[in-house]
């Protein structure tokens, strides 16, 4: 009986270790020989908007510099290295909750895209990551009851006009610069 346990343990230890990914030791050295010097961002010509209210295409611009700003802030000099490279990013879905449909209805925030580094010189890609995500979970204080989530959540979206945007590009800013400065 042991013996099938141990048998048993020992068939789970190795299917688990299986499943542990690597990162290519490629793409780390090439992401430490370059860094950031310009970010482009780009929408993919099907990307998902929400969120937006009267003025969408305003308030998406609006939103895609306040991302700007913020990967401009943290990535502009990661990773380190000599190579000057371009950081493009190809939004696919990029979801802005407004003010009150946080605080009423608990709608979430989100970002999706694609991230591409590019020798800024030559064009020439150098490393890219598919599926970026960042989100802006909404619902806080929902185990107190929906007066108290209400309450939280009004306090939490108050101060500057886009900081449900600042939120969401803080949030994917942080994805793109754990890809960068894998190890």
């Amino acid at each position: 009986m042991r013996i099938v346990r141990f048998l048993t343990l020992l068939v789970l230890a190795v299917a688990l270790a299986s499943c542990v990914t690597t990162t290519d030791p490629r793409l780390i050295a090439a992401l430490q020989r370059t860094s950031v010097r310009e970010i482009r961002i780009e929408l993919a010509p099907d990307v998902k908007t929400f969120g937006f209210g009267d003025k969408p295409d305003q308030q998406v611009q609006e939103a895609v510099r306040t991302l700007q700003a913020t990967m401009a802030k943290e990535l502009i000099g990661v990773p380190g290295g000599p190579t000057r490279g371009r950081l493009v990013v190809t939004l696919h879905v990029f979801d802005v909750t407004t003010k009150q449909a946080r605080i009423i209805g608990g709608h979430d925030s989100m970002i999706d895209g694609t991230v591409r580094l590019e020798d800024a010189k030559t064009g020439q890609l150098i490393a890219e990551a598919q599926n970026i995500h960042g989100e802006d979970l909404s619902m806080r204080g929902s185990g107190y009851g929906v007066i108290v989530a209400v309450a939280i959540n009004a306090a939490t979206t108050s101060g500057a006009p886009d900081i449900m945007a600042q939120r969401l590009s803080k949030s994917f800013t942080r994805n793109v610069k754990t890809w960068l400065t894998q190890k």
